[in-house]
């Protein structure tokens, strides 16, 4: 259900995200791009509109409700990847949340659970 699907990873722990890609990669997804803050996630969001974006909310020197808002209009599913227990904004703008610390299992299941959501 997610080979082939476009993503779009915002993460400013390089570690993290560059599990979260392989992770990503052996589902077959495709991957548009890692970003460490917004403005990157912007510059790579208008070049290519992704299906799908995991999101971490804490991005050392800015939060990214903003950005979130801005891909839900966009019509991109977002994947909230968080320390924080629940994130601070309207429900219908996340289509799922995963907790850190988090499995590859756990991202998988949650990226699972949105595919049917995709279009």
């Amino acid at each position: 259900m997610l080979k082939g699907v476009s993503v779009l990873i915002v993460e400013d722990s390089w570690h993290v995200a560059k599990a979260m890609r392989s992770a990503l990669e052996n589902l077959g997804m495709r991957i548009v791009g890692l970003a460490a803050n917004t403005a990157e996630a912007r510059r790579l969001v208008a070049k290519q509109t992704p299906k799908l974006a995991l999101v971490d909310i804490n991005l050392k020197k800015e939060l990214a409700y903003g950005l979130i808002e801005e891909l839900h209009r966009q019509g991109v599913l977002v994947v909230v990847v968080s320390g924080y227990a629940v994130p601070q904004m309207p429900a219908e703008t996340v289509a799922a949340f995963v907790q850190k610390p988090f499995s590859e299992a756990d991202l998988i299941t949650a990226l699972r659970a949105t595919a049917g959501r995709l279009h």
